[in-house]
């Protein structure tokens, strides 16, 4: 048998991971992920002329433009059918990471079996094909997360490497375009050079680089004063992580993380430990590095991963360790031990991959992506071209409404952060006077700080459509009013909500 599996050539085994990659983005289709509507918005804009503008006000919301970029000529050619073209970008993506999961596993590891293994881990895990359906970056950045490695440790080991420091400094400049995460990634093979002493290296990377990511910060910083996303300034000045996310989510997703991706491969990361080969840490620290970054970051400081999407880019890695920790054991307990990591992984993601199927077909995923659709035609419908919209969600609605938008979280305009925290967002209507305002309803019933809100009074059920409601010398009259859950097809929403549509005169 094990002869057998040798004989198989590595593109067989490769094109088969693949596949059963890609199969699954197929089968969870009717899932993208309301963010990547507002890429959707960013793409539309760039096509027309209006570069990160959102829909006609230019905007710091992107923490990808990158994948605005990438998505123009798919709006250009596709229009609305992007929401489908969408997943099949990101699926090269997802192809091409299992391809370069196993190039930096058999240039670390040297071992055919570890490579292999590696490769069928990450194309399994579900999360991978998953955050391609939804059609976010995340797979994208993957790919350049681990071609940095490859082309970092080629650095190392070449002595004539100034084309490859030119292209590590390519990648890093890209990632940094893809993901704000990426300056971490930076930084931590910057080290890695001057650790090496290569300094001209540090220059030859940098300069490119810099070449390649300054223009768009250099934008961000003139138009807005930051250089920093304003989805990213948002979570870190209101304290999302420690207000919303810590009292709802801390303590339910490291626990579900642990238990249902890394559990059966601690051990094996613990035994890497025991022993170290010659040079070994020169390779490994900044391996170290990124996953000790993504476990501090994304597990104290901002700990909802939304289904593993902020890990992600992390996975790979702890696969490889992990892996190349059972090489520590006798050689005749490899095989018997990959096996039972790779049979336990595919179970657990198998089964995380049929709820998911079973929540698309049953109603909860098309049915909520339908209410923000539906509220985006209505205002496509029956506002002014010239309209300004202030709501929580800006992500379908403003796609399908293509009108002006007021982000009262945040997203759009960090400014609105403050009248969060102090629950007086009805002084920040009052401020931006926006013609409409939309209440979801779930988001001031669900989420601590939007309990606090002084537009929550607006949430009438006795409230009748041309009612009008006075808060503080301000007149909201509703318009319409979209139901969010049915209780009777959909058992598993608890509660019934609704979004609501307001006139507002001041």
């Amino acid at each position: 048998m094990k002869k057998l599996l040798y004989r198989i050539p590595n593109s067989v085994w490769l094109g088969f991971f693949m596949a059963l990659a890609l199969a699954q983005v197929y089968f969870l289709r009717n899932v993208v992920m309301g963010d990547a509507f507002i890429h959707f918005v960013f793409a539309r804009g760039i096509s027309e002329g209006q570069p990160f503008f959102y829909n006609g006000q230019f905007s710091a919301g992107s923490t990808s433009p990158l994948w605005s970029l990438l998505l123009a000529p798919v709006w250009k050619i596709c229009g609305l059918k992007i929401i489908w073209a969408v997943k099949i970008l990101a699926a090269l993506f997802v192809g091409l990471a299992v391809f370069l999961t196993f190039k930096l596993a058999e240039k670390i590891s040297k071992t055919r079996i570890v490579s292999l293994t590696a490769a069928a881990l990450l194309a399994t895990s579900f999360v991978l094909p998953y955050w391609a359906a939804k059609g976010m970056e995340t797979p994208l950045f993957v790919c350049l997360v681990i071609g940095s490695f490859l082309v970092y440790f080629k650095i190392l080991e070449s002595k004539k490497s100034l084309l490859f420091e030119i292209l590590l400094g390519a990648i890093l400049g890209i990632s940094i375009l893809a993901r704000p995460e990426a300056w971490f990634l930076s930084a931590i093979l910057g080290i890695g050079l001057l650790a090496q002493k290569k300094y001209r290296a540090v220059i030859s990377v940098g300069l490119p680089a810099s070449l390649i990511f300054a223009p768009y910060y250099g934008w961000l910083l003139e138009n807005t004063g930051s250089i920093l996303p304003s989805s990213v300034a948002r979570i870190l000045r209101a304290r999302q992580w420690a207000h919303e996310f810590g009292g709802i989510y801390f303590t339910l997703e490291i626990p579900k993380i642990l238990l249902t991706k890394f559990l059966l491969l601690i051990p094996f990361f613990l035994l890497f430990f025991w022993q170290k080969e010659k040079g070994a840490r020169v390779v490994w620290w900044p391996i170290y590095a990124w996953l000790i970054f993504y476990a501090v970051f994304f597990s104290v400081i901002f700990p909802t991963t939304e289904g593993y999407r902020y890990i992600l880019p992390a996975l790979p890695f702890f696969y490889l360790v992990a892996l190349t920790g059972i090489l520590r054991l006798p050689k005749k307990w490899h095989i018997l031990f990959l096996a039972l990591v790779f049979t336990g992984s595919l179970a657990i993601s198998s089964q995380q991959f049929l709820e998911r199927r079973l929540s698309i077909t049953n109603c909860e995923v098309p049915f909520i992506d339908m209410t923000r659709r539906d509220v985006g035609l209505w205002i496509d419908a029956n506002t002014l071209d010239n309209s300004v919209i202030a709501m929580k969600e800006i992500d379908q609605s403003a796609f399908y409404g293509e009108r002006r938008m007021l982000s009262l979280d945040g997203t759009l305009d960090t400014r609105a952060i403050e009248f969060i925290s102090s629950g007086d967002q009805l002084q920040f209507l009052k401020n931006k006077e926006p013609d409409y305002f939309i209440l979801e309803e779930e988001m001031y019933r669900e989420y601590p700080d939007w309990q606090n809100s002084n537009l929550l009074p607006l949430a009438d059920s006795n409230l009748q459509i041309g009612a009008l409601k006075n808060l503080d010398g301000v007149d909201f009259q509703l318009l319409q009013k979209f139901k969010s859950g049915d209780p009777e097809s959909c058992p598993h929403l608890s509660n019934e909500y609704y979004w609501w549509v307001f006139k507002v005169k001041y």
